[in-house]
């Protein structure tokens, strides 16, 4: 007899995290558009690499979340 959905998380869930975690990715790699999923992972990656690159050669700056909003607030304002 099939294991039922509970038996299965409860066995998802006695494996150590890396464990898990890998079986997680390789189940939403089942799921529907999971190919746009990898894709759009891929290009946020990219992204991230370019913009610590861009830090790490002293090309850009960081702003704290505050600074952030207060930009946004004060261009809403002009």
């Amino acid at each position: 007899m099939p294991l039922t959905r509970q038996q299965i998380l409860c066995k998802a869930l006695s494996l150590d995290p890396t464990e898990r975690e890998e079986l997680a990715e390789e189940i939403i790699l089942t799921l529907p558009d999971a190919d746009d999923r990898n894709e759009i992972d891929q290009t946020w990656l990219a992204e991230a690499r370019k913009r610590d690159a861009a830090l790490s050669r002293g090309e850009s700056t960081t702003s704290t979340v505050d600074e952030t909003i207060a930009r946004i607030v004060a261009r809403k304002r002009a």
